[in-house]
């Protein structure tokens, strides 16, 4: 099967005139213009995210149907990703997921070092391939900003929404000074940047009786290699830094790109008659982020049976 589309996450970049092509997609930009284009507004998502909004799920549910050892109790799950910060004047900022190095070695090691401090919360990290996921016994009620809304970003200075949201920071704060004790000898010897701290989002309750659909997907994003089968995909889903990794600058590009970031998204679709005027990055006739998720849903192919997990 060919692949007819592409999703590219942080492939736009904000400028003081709006927003223009992220530096990494100047190889195919005579491509890309020669695409129509179709603006929505859209939050900023991971590959993790994009798979799961092509799914109708959330990011959770989906790495916790993976996991077989849940504790008996569990009753919320997170999504936890892994990060490396750069320390500026009055603020800290996020490294891109898309240039940040993570392998199956690495979600092991993170498991051992951080399940004693969360034990104590009743809680406990699992690791499924290279993906994280966090089990609690007690529900934490708070409802931080999803990953790919910081990935690249400024971390939060405030308190996550949620009436838990300062048990949640004090939370990620222990764990920091936790990975501050216990770096990652693999990751120095490697010359890999350290793990500075974790982001827990997309909370659930546990267990979830639902049913979704599974998509092939190819991707490069060590997190959603984890979850998803690349076996004849019709589908791409890559950050911008890893798109070389997936495309050839000279291969012809699918039907359908997504090109997403800085709360937009443009979808191109190719157009057949020759483009008169010169192609601009600005957003125009913003449609709204559902109208584009609907799209890619209906024409996204299910590869296989409808999941069940109800109680897993």
């Amino acid at each position: 099967m060919s692949v007819t589309t592409l999703i590219v996450s942080q492939a736009l970049i904000q400028h003081q005139d709006g927003v223009s092509l992220h530096p990494d997609l100047f190889l195919w930009q005579k491509q890309l213009s020669a695409y129509r284009q179709q603006w929505f507004a859209c939050a900023d998502k991971n590959p993790l995210a994009w798979y799961a909004a092509l799914c109708e799920v959330s990011p959770t549910v989906l790495l916790a149907s993976q996991c077989d050892t849940l504790p008996e109790h569990t009753v919320q799950c997170w999504t936890v990703s892994p990060y490396h910060a750069q320390m500026l004047r009055d603020t800290v900022r996020v490294m891109p997921e898309g240039q940040f190095p993570w392998a199956h070695a690495d979600a092991a090691h993170l498991s051992e070092v951080l399940n004693p401090l969360l034990a104590e919360e009743g809680m406990q990290l699992f690791a499924i391939g290279s993906a994280l996921l966090l089990a609690c016994r007690e529900r934490i009620e708070a409802y931080p900003l999803a990953f790919g809304e910081i990935s690249g970003q400024m971390l939060p200075d405030r308190h996550h929404a949620g009436e838990d949201g300062g048990r949640l920071n004090r939370l990620l704060s222990e764990i920091q000074m936790t990975l501050f004790q216990h770096p990652s000898e693999r990751r120095h010897d490697s010359g890999e940047p350290d793990v500075n701290g974790v982001w827990l989002w997309a909370p659930v309750d546990w267990p979830v009786e639902n049913d979704w659909r599974t998509l092939s997907v190819a991707t490069r994003n060590p997190i959603l290699q984890s979850i998803v089968d690349g076996k004849n995909a019709p589908c791409m889903i890559s950050e911008v830094e890893r798109l070389h990794e997936l495309v050839k600058s000279d291969a012809a590009l699918p039907e359908r790109i997504v090109l997403a970031g800085k709360e937009h998204a443009v979808l191109l679709t190719r157009s057949w008659l020759p483009k008169l005027r010169k192609t601009t990055w600005s957003p125009k006739a913003v449609k709204d982020e559902s109208r584009l998720l609907t799209d890619l849903v209906l024409t996204a192919p299910e590869a296989g049976d409808v999941t069940n997990v109800a109680g897993r």
